[in-house]
């Protein structure tokens, strides 16, 4: 269970610019947010073993994210959960969350709220973390955007702070670091080249069963249109060592858990 979550602030809409020719030098100040909706596939593998490389098991939570809905809203489908204890094989087919289909929602702060989850059941951190992490990169894509100069580290000091996980626990963001790296290329647009990365962020969790202390180093990039200002694609990577109460064990186990996050765009019309 890890948790990576940044809040949106705020977010500006409207048509389309055109690149302008001192792109490499600075990000375009007057480029706003078309946003129409979109889609993505978002993919996260969990890697659970010991602190010494060791491995234990893995999970895949897959799911459709659509935003610009309207009313700004988000909203989740196909969301599924499959795990596997073999390292190298493929993930078999995942559970199917009833309770995300179709649940949707304005991003904001009100989803770091217990009454934001209504009828969560099964794997629900899983998919409390969905919702999470997308906000996080939407927030690094965007909410910085005229403050970044080219290969100079930017401390986005409105992202740290410790956040209440909907009643179940904390996270705390610790010293995030936004970095425009330069301007690539993703579904033929060309796009800045967005990193972010934090270390040693606290956190707890707890649920009927299980509780958990540990602390997160997490990063990854963001590539984001030069043209429209949609995410193109992003990744996201996490490392996470814990002290865990498992069910039915007397004493505490020490774990180390990674991440891999894919938010793949989806073509319009899927």
């Amino acid at each position: 269970m890890i948790f990576a979550a940044a809040l949106i602030i705020g977010i500006a809409t409207s048509g389309q610019k055109k690149i302008d020719s001192n792109v490499f030098e600075t990000l375009p100040q007057n480029l706003v947010l078309n946003d129409e909706v979109q889609k993505y596939l978002v993919i996260t593998d969990h890697f659970n073993g010991d602190i010494f490389g060791h491995f234990y098991n893995k999970t895949r939570v897959k799911g459709e994210y659509t935003r610009g809905l309207p009313g700004g809203k988000a909203k989740w489908n196909n969301v599924t959960v499959a795990n596997s204890i073999q390292r190298d094989e493929d993930f078999p087919q995942g559970e199917g969350l009833a309770y995300m289909e179709n649940f949707s929602y304005k991003p904001s702060a009100d989803m770091l709220k217990p009454e934001a989850f209504p009828g969560f059941g099964a794997y629900s951190a899983y998919a409390k973390n969905l919702v999470w992490d997308m906000m996080g990169v939407e927030g690094f894509a965007w909410y910085y955007w005229d403050s970044l100069r080219l290969n100079e580290a930017f401390d986005a000091s409105n992202f740290n702070g410790k956040l209440d996980l909907a009643g179940q626990g904390s996270f705390e963001n610790r010293n995030i670091i936004l970095t425009w790296t330069g301007v690539s290329k993703r579904h033929n647009e060309l796009c800045a080249t967005i990193e972010f990365r934090t270390l040693n962020n606290p956190l707890e969790y707890a649920e009927s069963e299980m509780s958990m202390k540990g602390r997160s180093h997490y990063w990854g990039t963001i590539w984001v249109s030069l043209e429209d200002k949609q995410i193109e694609h992003a990744e996201l990577y996490e490392d996470v060592t814990m002290e865990m109460n498992l069910p039915g064990q007397s004493g505490k186990q020490i774990m180390d858990a990674v991440r891999e996050i894919q938010f793949i765009k989806l073509p319009k019309g899927k």
